[in-house]
């Protein structure tokens, strides 16, 4: 009895003894932080893709430069030609898009109508599963071509197709304007809109008035920011070789033209004109593909002047869409700069993207390139493709001879679509040779607990180190700690010694100095790979 007594004593002591004092949790160091307008400091905010195509994000560079880079341009170029009647003229201007679920490609590209009277364009459509070898499906079983059913408009031509997967109308989703003259008179010329479900069977919008005239492709894009369609064509009336935009909210009712792209000291070095600008949404902003046409003349090419009446690709870039700066060989420059007077010599010939091809007799694209429209970047593998017509022969072929004489018996041109690829994000990089060079970034915070570069640092290297806002390394993120690059990839992962992600580096004012020696550095990207999930504590 006693014994029982004495044990059950012990367990009520034991039930209302107290606990000994848990120990209190914490958040690991640095994983919770302030931040608002007084510890900001005015960063840059860091929320995507951030390329070095503009100084946006550079601060200073010592020993390293910034570099245009040049897409390769495909060996088995040209990938499409002309091989049907249906085809003549062409191919011409052309708009590619890319369903990467599918893994399918659709080209639409403009032939020519033999007829009296203004001008008019047919509609061709090739597909494709590798974007290098095409097929021209047979879209009419009693003709058996590949024409669309384009909007039957006098004068049709010059279009630009956009896929609007968001339009709640599914008569809607296939969007194109194009140009065209109603009344068959050089008087009627003007710019119109046309519909799709399917983008093979098109309906024309009414009345066709909609935007004065551009007789070069006009490319439309859905601005997602700002919820708006906008449309780059040519200046005018007059119609003139120089970039303008006008915007929509319904595809319907267009704003008055704004001039982008005007003529500048540069320009002057090649009497450099503006056939088009085919814009693509990418990284947060826009790039525009320009096509430069130098030197209008009907004279034969002197040595001295080897870019005369012949047309290659240069660069336009743009944060907002509304206003573009001209890319050269180190990257954006303003317009009051271009503006200048100096010598522009050497900059006008680094300021090529694409160029047209070397040997009149062996190159395809010789003459000149014409940029094809992606609305959205295609991308396969690690590559952007890039697509272009282009031809053997000089803008104004068939004059020949010396002096200028028009030849009625000269032949055609040589023409086709061209692919050329570029390494992803890599329109412009950030580089250093064998003697070794830095850059250092602006300041800016980014959310996230990763850090990803697109650099190539093989046979070389590339270290970082991080600074606050005042430029002094931060404790554990200095050089000493940085874990060198030494590899070529499109995705590194930024990484310090001890440490298993950058939270402590998320949500504060910060620099990177980044450290390159045979290497070069194209983006860096802000992410979050690993759940920070902290217990509930008191």
């Amino acid at each position: 009895m006693l014994r029982h007594m004495i044990s059950a004593g012990i367990l009520l002591t034991l039930m209302v003894a107290p606990l000994p004092a848990a120990k209190p949790l914490k958040a690991p160091d640095g994983l919770l932080k302030d931040l608002n307008d007084s510890n900001s400091g005015g960063a840059i905010l860091l929320r995507e893709t951030e390329l070095f195509i503009d100084a946006r994000l550079v601060g200073s560079l010592q020993g390293a430069k910034r570099k245009l880079n040049q897409p390769v341009k495909h060996k088995q170029n040209p990938v499409l030609v002309k091989e049907n009647p249906w085809e003549e003229g062409g191919p011409g201007y052309g708009t590619v898009h890319y369903d990467p679920k599918k893994k399918l490609f659709r080209m639409w590209y403009q032939t020519w109508k033999k007829k009296e009277g203004v001008s008019e364009g047919n509609l061709c459509l090739a597909t494709s599963k590798d974007g290098v070898k095409w097929t021209k499906p047979v879209l009419n079983s009693k003709t058996g071509s590949n024409l669309v059913s384009a909007p039957t408009v006098t004068g049709f031509q010059c279009p630009g197709i956009i896929h609007d997967v968001n339009d709640p109308d599914p008569a809607r989703r296939y969007k194109m304007l194009f140009s065209c003259a109603p009344d068959g008179t050089s008087a009627t010329w003007m710019t119109s809109a046309a519909f799709s479900p399917d983008g093979i069977h098109w309906k024309a919008v009414k009345p066709f008035e909609l935007i004065p005239f551009s007789d070069t492709q006009i490319c439309p894009l859905w601005d997602a920011r700002n919820r708006r369609y906008m449309a780059f064509l040519r200046f005018g009336p007059p119609n003139v070789r120089l970039v303008a935009r006008t915007e929509s909210h319904d595809f319907l009712h267009w704003s008055p033209k704004v001039t982008l792209i005007r003529r500048t000291n540069r320009d002057e070095v090649q009497a450099t004109q503006f056939y088009q600008m085919a814009p693509l949404a990418y990284a947060g902003g826009y790039i525009g593909l320009i096509g430069a046409y130098h030197n209008e003349s009907l004279k034969p090419i002197t040595p001295e002047k080897p870019w005369t009446d012949r047309t290659d690709l240069q660069l336009a870039y743009s944060r907002d869409g509304v206003i573009w700066s001209r890319v050269g060989g180190g990257g954006t420059v303003t317009h009051t700069e271009l503006m200048t007077k100096r010598d522009w010599g050497p900059a006008a010939r680094a300021s090529v993207f694409l160029p047209y091809g070397n040997m009149k007799k062996k190159d395809w694209d010789w003459g000149y390139l014409t940029p094809y429209f992606t609305p959205e970047p295609i991308i396969v593998g690690n590559r952007i493709h890039f697509y272009y017509a282009g031809a053997n022969a000089k803008h104004w072929w068939t004059w020949t001879g010396d002096p200028p004489k028009l030849d009625p018996n000269a032949k055609p041109p040589k023409k086709g679509v061209g692919l050329a690829t570029l390494r992803v994000d890599g329109f412009v990089s950030v580089e250093a040779g064998p003697q070794g060079g830095t850059m250092t970034t602006k300041t800016f915070l980014f959310l996230g607990d990763t850090l990803t570069i697109n650099a190539n640092a093989q046979g070389g290297s590339l270290a970082i180190e991080a600074l606050d806002a005042k430029g002094q390394p931060i404790k554990g993120f200095g050089l000493a700690e940085s874990i060198p690059l030494t590899s070529d990839a499109i995705s590194h992962k930024l990484a310090w010694k001890g440490h298993r992600d950058l939270h402590q580096l998320q949500g504060r004012p910060i620099q990177l100095r980044f450290h390159l020696k045979n290497a070069k550095l194209y983006s860096i990207t802000p992410g979050t790979r690993h759940t920070h999930y902290v217990p509930s504590y008191d």
